[in-house]
């Protein structure tokens, strides 16, 4: 399996707290199936963690990259950033393409605030579509509009938009609302990728051995493929993907 959205990169991020940390997420993401993790560090967080594509985040991967084969554990780490959409400086950052899309493809990862309207969020999705970039939308399952109108995310599904639910709303531990919403976006076949969005190795921990017999649940295996292997491998190859 593939983890397409992941804190693991300690120093730069507010996900793993040092190197034990990181590894121990590894660890466990390797022993639940997990073969290649995107690295996706929050970036452009105002007043803390650009985060842009530079010599920064480059020593920072191979680092962590060293460290993991110094202590055997094979898991693949691959680069990549969580976008914060910010308004007042989405369009500057998008023209200067400094941004680090997931593992150099044409796909970018990108939040909104979760309160955002959601007129906002589909103008910002519209702009980062111009650019020849296929936005990934992050965890829209926690965003208000969502939650109040989930008829949104149909909309963006239409329009070739990634849809990326996280793994702890579907086990309803980010709070009733995030889980009401990605059950209902899983049953209407919208989502195309479930990621961990990990940030530790306890409380949002890596790997999907929690998640699976969830969704052998809800839906078929197929769908569970496409979710956790296939779709991720095409935007890690930056191949089209597969719709649901």
């Amino acid at each position: 399996m593939i983890d397409l959205h992941c804190h693991i990169i300690p120093w730069i991020d507010d996900g793993a707290d040092n190197a034990a940390v990181a590894c121990e997420m590894a660890v466990h993401a390797l022993n639940s199936g997990v073969k290649t993790i995107v690295a996706t560090p929050h970036c452009n967080l105002m007043g803390a963690r650009p985060n842009f594509r530079g010599r920064t985040y480059n020593e920072c991967i191979s680092i962590f990259r060293a460290l993991l084969r110094q202590h055997n554990i094979p898991i693949e780490i691959l680069p990549g950033a969580e976008l914060f959409a910010h308004p007042s400086n989405l369009r500057r950052i998008l023209g200067e393409r400094r941004v680090m899309t997931l593992n150099n493809s044409r796909y970018l990862l990108v939040e909104f605030n979760f309160t955002a309207p959601g007129e906002e969020i589909t103008d910002a999705l519209e702009l980062i579509s111009r650019r020849s970039l296929v936005p990934v939308v992050a965890h829209p399952e926690r965003y208000a509009a969502v939650q109040h109108d989930p008829s949104l995310v149909a909309r963006w599904f239409r329009r070739g938009y990634i849809i990326q639910v996280n793994k702890g709303s579907i086990l309803g531990r980010l709070g009733e609302g995030a889980h009401a919403a990605g059950i209902h976006l899983l049953r209407s076949g919208l989502i195309h990728v479930i990621a961990s969005d990990a940030h530790d190795a306890y409380y949002r921990p890596t790997g999907f051995q929690s998640l699976l017999p969830v969704l052998r649940r809800l839906c078929p295996r197929e769908y569970i493929d496409l979710l956790l292997l296939e779709n991720p491998k095409h935007i890690i190859e930056d191949r089209r993907i597969l719709p649901p």
